[in-house]
Parts: C-alpha cells; sequence; structure tokens
C-alpha cells in the first residue's frame, strides 16, 4: 500500500510508523517524533500515515506561528472534533478541558488538563485505535506540548499512537522524551526516480546539479528543475531556488547571524571550497572567528585539509539567495581579488565577469581567450564564453560567444546546453553566421536527436560555410545520416579498410562508420579491436562522439560472438543515452537489446523494446533503426515457429515506401528473409530477395554474403541442387559462435532430415544445438532439439536446474538484483525494463529454479552454478 502514496524510499520511516500503528492496533500506546530539514518529507510521512491508519479515528493538529503564544491553542483544534465528548469525564476534568475549548470560563490548571486529556482519550480508545497527529511541531504552544507528552507517557496500555513532524532536535524541545527518528534526504536512487516520474529526462549535467543542491530533498527535488533551465550545465553557481524552498528555510535563514550569512554567501560563491579564498575573502567583507565557529558548531560548514565543504548545500544556496545584490555582488568581488591575489588571475577574471555591474568588452575578451585554453576543459570553457556574452556590448559578438559556447557544450556531452545557446547565437546572428560560429553544430545536434535527413541537410549546407578540416568532418557526418534516413549504402574498399601489419583503416577513422555497415561489408572481425580501442580512450566522456560508438562496439561484440561483453557494453551505452538526451543514439541501444531478446527467447522484452525503438525512430525518420527492429521481430517470430509473422515484418525492409525499408538491413536479413518467404509460398519474392543478396555478395565479397547467398539458393533449389549450396554456405570459414553460421547448420540439419538423411541431420542438429546453447539461445536450442529427436537420435540433456545455462543472461541479472531485495520498479530502473516485463522474468526463474517465490532467491548461489544452497 505504501507503493501507492508516491513515498519514494523511506522505507527506515515507513517501518517506524507501521510499528507504532500496530503497536496501536494490539492495545499498545506509542508515540514517534519525526524530526529534519524544512521540506524534507515529514508531513509527507504523516499524510502516508493517515492513509495506513485504516480503522482509527483520527485528531491532528498543526502548529501555527500567529497561535504559538495562546495558551492549549494547539490542544484545542486536537479536541475540538470530540468536544462532544466531555460529558464522558468527571464533572473538574470536563470543567479543565471545557476551559481549553472555550466551553468553559476560569483559570487552566495544567496537571488537572493533563489528567482529563488522558481520561478523555482513554475513552475514545475503548471504542477503536486513536491516533493522534502533531505537524510543525516546533510552533505548538508549550502548554499544549506539556499536556500531550504528559498524556501519551501514561497511555502504553491504551491503543493510542502519537506521531509528531518537528523541524528542530528534540533534544532542545518539549518532545524530548518521546522517541525520534532523524528524517534524512532521499537516497540518490530515489531522487533519480523521482525526478525521472515527474520530468523525465533532464540531462546529465543538470541532473547533476539538481542531485548535488537538492541533497536528497524532495521539495527541492520537485521545483529545480522548473527553475534550473535547461542551459544549467553552463550556469554559474549557485543555481537559483524556488519558491516553496524559499520560504521553507526563510525563518532559518533570517535566524543566523549577519556576519554567518555573509560567510555562508561566499562559500556558495567560491564552489570550488578553496580554504585560503574563502578566508580571505570573508575577512575582507568583515566576518571574523565567531562566524566561523557559529558555522562549523551548526554543522552549516566542515573544515580540513584545506577545504571547506558546504555539509548544508541547500541552506548555503537559501543564504545565497536571500542576500541582496549589492552583498552577492560584494562576495563576487572578495572572492575576486582573493584569487588574483593567489595568483589566478584567470579565475579572478570569471568572477569579477559574474560581478559586472554593466558590460564589460575587455573583461569578456579576457574569459574567451581563457576559454579558449584546452587544459579547461569543455563545459569550464562553455561556462566561460556563455559569460563572456553576458557581459558583451557587442551583440554580435555575444552571439559568436554564444555559439562557440554552444559547441563547447556539444563536446562535453551537454546536449541541452548546446541547443539552447545556439538557438540564443543563431537569434543574434542569423543561420549562416551561427553555422560559421559554431562549426556546424545545428547539424550535429539533429543528428543525434532530431531526423537524420535533416541533419544531413544541415550538415552538407554548413561544410561549405566553414573551415576546410572542419567541413570535410561535416560532410562525413552527412552521408552517416544520409544512411540512417534510408538512403544507399556507402562505398569502400575492403581491402583498403583491412590494412596491414595489424593496422586497418578503422584505426585511423576520425568518423567510426556504423556497425550495420562494418557487418554488410563482412569486417566485423577486423573492426572489433579498433572499435573497442577507441571506445577505451572515450570511457568516462559524456561527448557524443563517445556515447555514440558504445552501441556500434556492442553491435560488433555480439557480432563476433562476444555475448557478455556486448551486453556490459549495452548497458553503459544505455546509460549515457539516457541521461544524454540522444534519442536517435537510445534508439539504436534499444534495437540491440531487443536483438539480444530474440536470441534468447524472451518475447516480452523483444516486443517491449521493439515498441521503444520504433516510438523514437518513426517520429524522426529514422529508417535504418526501423528497419533493425523489425528485422528483430521477424527473427524472433522465426524462432516462435511463426513463418506467417516473420515474413509480414521482415518483408517491410524491402517493401518500397514502408518506414523500414532499408538496403543494408534487407541484405543483412536476406537468409531470414528468404526463409520465411519460402515457408509461406512467397517463392518469386524469395527469388528477388535471393538476386539482391548474391549481387551483394559478388560486390563485396564478404563471407557472411557469401555464405547467405549459398544459403537462399539452397533454400530455392530443387533437392537435387539444395546439398550442394548447403554445403558450400558451410565452407566459407566462419566460428562456433557466428550466428549466421549456426543457423545455417540448422536449416541443412532441417533439410538433411526432409531428405530422409537422419544420420547427417543429426549430426548438424546437435551441433546446431549446442551452438545455439552456448550462446543462451533458448528457443533456438529448443528448435535444433525438435529437429534432432525428430530423426531419432538423442538430444544431448538440457542444463539441469543447477547449471548456470538455465537462466539466460537478462534472467540472471533480474534474479541476483532481486535477491538484494530490490523491488521490480527498482529492478527494472537498473535494467530499463518495466516492472511487468521484471516480473515476467522473475515468473521464469522461479520456474526453473524450482523456487516458490522471492524470498528463496537468497538461497541461490548465483556464482556457483546456481545452487541452491539451505542454511542450516
Amino acid at each position: 500500500m505504501w507503493e501507492d502514496l508516491k513515498l519514494y524510499g523511506r522505507e527506515r520511516e515507513r517501518i517506524q510508523v507501521d510499528r507504532v500503528l500496530a503497536a496501536a492496533r494490539s492495545g499498545r500506546g506509542s508515540a514517534l517524533v519525526l524530526s529534519g530539514d524544512p521540506a524534507i518529507g515529514k508531513t509527507a510521512l504523516l499524510r502516508a500515515a493517515l492513509d495506513q491508519a485504516t480503522g482509527f479515528r483520527v485528531l491532528r493538529c498543526e502548529g501555527i506561528r500567529a497561535e504559538s503564544g495562546l495558551d492549549y491553542a494547539a490542544l484545542h483544534e486536537l479536541l475540538l472534533p470530540v468536544a462532544d465528548r466531555l460529558p464522558l469525564l468527571p464533572p473538574a476534568q470536563a470543567r479543565a478541558l471545557g476551559v481549553v475549548l472555550g466551553l468553559d470560563s476560569g483559570p487552566a490548571e495544567a496537571f488537572l488538563v493533563g489528567a482529563a486529556l488522558v481520561r478523555l482519550l482513554t475513552e475514545l480508545a475503548a471504542e477503536r485505535p486513536l491516533l493522534l497527529i502533531v505537524d510543525e511541531a516546533r510552533l505548538v504552544d508549550p502548554e499544549s506540548a506539556r499536556a500531550i507528552v504528559f498524556a501519551i507517557r501514561r497511555l502504553t496500555a491504551a491503543p493510542v499512537a502519537l506521531l509528531v513532524a518537528l523541524r528542530d532536535d528534540p533534544a532542545d524541545t518539549l518532545w524530548r522524551d518521546l522517541p525520534a527518528l532523524r528524517v534524512t534526504g532521499l537516497s540518490d536512487a530515489e531522487s533519480r526516480r523521482l525526478l525521472a516520474e515527474r520530468y523525465g529526462p533532464l540531462g546529465a549535467l543538470r541532473l547533476s546539479r539538481i542531485l548535488t543542491l537538492a541533497a536528497g530533498n524532495p521539495l527541492a527535488l520537485l521545483e529545480l528543475p522548473g527553475v534550473v533551465g535547461d542551459l544549467a550545465g553552463t550556469a554559474p553557481e549557485p543555481m537559483t531556488l524556488g519558491p516553496g524552498v524559499r520560504a521553507a528555510f526563510q525563518e532559518r535563514v533570517t535566524a543566523l547571524p549577519a556576519a554567518v550569512r555573509v560567510l555562508l554567501t561566499v562559500a556558495a560563491t567560491e564552489t570550488r571550497g578553496v580554504l585560503g579564498i574563502v578566508t580571505t575573502a570573508a575577512a575582507a567583507l568583515g566576518v571574523d572567528s565567531e562566524a566561523w565557529e557559529y558555522a562549523t558548531a551548526a554543522g552549516l560548514l566542515a573544515v580540513s585539509d584545506g577545504r571547506v565543504e558546504r555539509t548544508h548545500a541547500l541552506l548555503c544556496a537559501a543564504v545565497h539567495e536571500a542576500a541582496t545584490v549589492a552583498e552577492c555582488r560584494a562576495a563576487q568581488l572578495a572572492v575576486a581579488a582573493a584569487l588574483t591575489e593567489s595568483g589566478d588571475v584567470d579565475l579572478g577574471a570569471w568572477h569579477r565577469a559574474l560581478a559586472a555591474a554593466r558590460p564589460d568588452e575587455p573583461l569578456a575578451a579576457a574569459l574567451t581567450a581563457r576559454a579558449a585554453d584546452t587544459r579547461q576543459g569543455p563545459m569550464a570553457a562553455a561556462a566561460m564564453l556563455r559569460q563572456a556574452a553576458a557581459i558583451s556590448p557587442d551583440p554580435e559578438r555575444a552571439g559568436e560567444r554564444l555559439a562557440a559556447a554552444g559547441r563547447f557544450a556539444w563536446a562535453g556531452g551537454d546536449i541541452a546546453s548546446a541547443h539552447g545557446l545556439l538557438d540564443r547565437a543563431t537569434a543574434r546572428l542569423g543561420p549562416e553566421r551561427a553555422a560559421v560560429a559554431a562549426r556546424g553544430l545545428a547539424g550535429l545536434l539533429e543528428f543525434v536527436a532530431g531526423e537524420p535527413e535533416r541533419a544531413s541537410r544541415l550538415l552538407l549546407r554548413d561544410a561549405e560555410l566553414v573551415d576546410p578540416a572542419t567541413a570535410a568532418n561535416l560532410r562525413i557526418d552527412a552521408e552517416r545520416a544520409r544512411w540512417v534516413a534510408g538512403h544507399a549504402v556507402l562505398d569502400l574498399d575492403p581491402a583498403e579498410m583491412t590494412g596491414r601489419d595489424g593496422i586497418s583503416r578503422f584505426h585511423t577513422m576520425i568518423r567510426p562508420l556504423p556497425a550495420p555497415l562494418v557487418l554488410l561489408w563482412g569486417l566485423a572481425e577486423v573492426a572489433l579491436e579498433p572499435y573497442t580501442q577507441a571506445a577505451a580512450s572515450l570511457r568516462g566522456s559524456a561527448a557524443p562522439a563517445a556515447v555514440s560508438l558504445l552501441p556500434q562496439l556492442a553491435i560488433l561484440q555480439f557480432a563476433n560472438g562476444r555475448f557478455p561483453a556486448a551486453e556490459r557494453t549495452l548497458a553503459e551505452a544505455f546509460e549515457l543515452a539516457e541521461a544524454g538526451g540522444v534519442d536517435n543514439v537510445l534508439a539504436q541501444c534499444w534495437s540491440l537489446r531487443a536483438k539480444i531478446a530474440a536470441l534468447h527467447g524472451d518475447s516480452d522484452e523483444v516486443r517491449e523494446s521493439a515498441d521503444r525503438v520504433l516510438a523514437l525512430a518513426r517520429p524522426r525518420r529514422a529508417h535504418a533503426v526501423m528497419a533493425s527492429a523489425h528485422w528483430h521481430l521477424g527473427f524472433h517470430a522465426l524462432s516462435l515457429g511463426d513463418p506467417e509473422t516473420a515474413y509480414l515484418r521482415l518483408r517491410t525492409l524491402a517493401q518500397p515506401g514502408h518506414d523500414a525499408r532499408h538496403p543494408t538491413y534487407a541484405r543483412l536479413a536476406a537468409v531470414d528473409l528468404v526463409e520465411a518467404a519460402v515457408r509461406v509460398g512467397r517463392h518469386d519474392e524469395a527469388a528477388g530477395y535471393y538476386d539482391e543478396v548474391r549481387d551483394w555478395a559478388l560486390r563485396s565479397r564478404a563471407d557472411w554474403a557469401v555464405a547467405a547467398a549459398y544459403t537462399c539458393r539452397a533454400l530455392l533449389s530443387p533437392d537435387d541442387r539444395a546439398d550442394r549450396y548447403f554445403q558450400r554456405a558451410l565452407a566459407i570459414r566462419r566460428t562456433r559462435h557466428d550466428l549466421n553460421q549456426v543457423r545455417i547448420r540448422l536449416l541443412y540439419g532441417k533439410w538433411l532430415r526432409r531428405a530422409r538423411r537422419r544420420a547427417d541431420a543429426a549430426e548438424q542438429l546437435r551441433t546446431a544445438a549446442e551452438s545455439f546453447e552456448d550462446m543462451g539461445a533458448a528457443q533456438w536450442t529448443l528448435l535444433a532439439r525438435q529437429e534432432l529427436e525428430l530423426t531419432g537420435r538423442r538430444a544431448a540433456p538440457v542444463a539441469a536446474h543447477g547449471e548456470t545455462s538455465v537462466l539466460t543472461a537478462q534472467e540472471q541479472r533480474v534474479a541476483r538484483l532481486a535477491a538484494q531485495g530490490l523491488t521490480n520498479r527498482e529492478i527494472g530502473t537498473e535494467l530499463f525494463l518495466s516492472p511487468r516485463t521484471v516480473g515476467h522474468h522473475l515468473s521464469r526463474v522461479f520456474g526453473k529454479l524450482g523456487l516458490s517465490g522471492r524470498a528463496d532467491l537468497v538461497d541461490v548461489d548465483f556464482d556457483n552454478g546456481m545452487r541452491i544452497v539451505r542454511p542450516r
């Protein structure tokens, strides 16, 4: 039930609240004080407890500043709904509470009020369990607080529960004698989940800054995406807060001594936390040692090893935001002076630029020059150029700096900032001048997140405007974009690509080829090492070049039979593509996920992944990606023994006018196409598909294409010729882990069985079944074993429950995470699956391992053959 309340995380708090309610249900009184920062979620927990308290009578009150000086104001609110029950009390006690409720006159004697409250709550709890809720307890008047604490301590044998929400440390309040629980910020995982469900993808840098500042505060997490815009990755710190967080911290900010507020403003300004700089700048503004002692004793700052850490970043940001413009400017200038004095003139210029009250071209020029220093990193350069534009007196110079900032943001992987900065630059300069200043950024952005056809046009347009070296790269990207948009393959010389002395053309390519083209030309084995090296050199980078390369590498690893490596690379690609906002790359990731799921025979995951591919690719008319999804769906249908569905899916790859039509994929899928067409009686169409792959085999001389052409010819030939073509196809040098080769072996084995050559068929089918099983291709293994059994030969025994191969790789991942206690939703977030798909995986895991449910997973030894190890 807690899951339905949209509370994120809070397992520790939920358990404690549930215990309080459970105690009341069993006839025992108990209490819990929830304390924590403003807006940390205490009131949300109280609201959730209300929903959990089925069968309880609920009485509640809330402290209000205007009433905190009125005796028994909170108790009046708490008891007003049950004022009609006072006649149940002895006359003296009824009069005491009557005075509290304004029903009688005279003084209210504290002990008598407390005793009357005990009696009234006991009478009410005798009817049904009673829940008392006190929110904003710091503002509850002292008389009410004393009476409530007095009563609850005497009701241990009555079904009464008390929940209190308190901003302060209970130790310093009248609530100190009650059990307390400190409510802290959400974990990083739950914070990310909240943001993802409320706002969708936010971009890696924007998300990182929100998470850092919010520190798990739910209200801050809900508000910051609305005030931290798409350009957050290049915005100066500290960031602006939302109105709710500002209001929540206002009282605490106001209560701080003036010198402490100045110190925290300086600490928020000098974002690196260098102690010497913060100390010098704060001293220049009159901050003394007492302010430092106060800030460190209150846990606002921590000083160690030459650094100042803002231990409460949200409060520091609130203090900075509450400062006047003049105070913020003074802090910037003090930090700038301290930096200049220490010898860091460039960083001092950055802070002077942030303090600039009017346009300043010399300062803007100094920042621009500093941004050109490659040691700064692309995101630092983008931020400097953005600030340089902000203080540029000339709008055109500002536009050029914004465009250059966008190009640096692109290089740093901040796609959202790159888009926004380019838009601003274009508004000042026009498209052509912006293209020159941004060096073709518009087409690059469109390529990774927009329409490939439009990207190609933009890249070719900008190639005519920029310098020759940049133009050459833009033209290469334009060719890639045209290929994704569904145009003909790129020409290359396979001999030239293969190279000599272990060095191939792939090692020297600035822009790697799309992996499907590498497969098409039969160069998967040659390209694997250079693509692996390129990915390793870019590891840790969020740049589009790095993000785009990973799915290409994963495809090559899959094609070379390195299935675990492909899945690891794919997981890394997913993480970067989701965070980077590069939807076209994300679509490629989902496509390979569909292929892997199709190999494993996971129908739910195939459909879900393919749906995601099409949802991303169709609006952008990314025909290559749509074609890949149709291929994987058709391939999976063949494994299920459904040639009609396979034919309908696969024929779209060569169907004029269809979204999934793509010449590269029509060739790569030739064997699947011809098999499906032949099995549904479409021999004329099958002959056309054969002609296409035969022509490609003659043109490219790629091993896979030659083998595919022979296989297609065998499927179309009379029995007296088919055997020869199958043998020629299998004579092409391939490996045991080559999926195409194993598929051909299965087709040949099926043909041999129908030709009544049972011994020969058994040999081919047994080898195919073993190879499929090694790959984790459960459905294909089943098909091969079924065919083998029809030969009258005994199939090798299927792996027992205790062997790792009984579970697919995805099922193993899901099972491991479930064994760690993660929910279906949490597992889905980790593995990019829906909770429903996770449930399907777990059902299969339970069946395969003979388990009754999730609790049994803790007994599985995942690292030693999936043995069930039960404790003695």
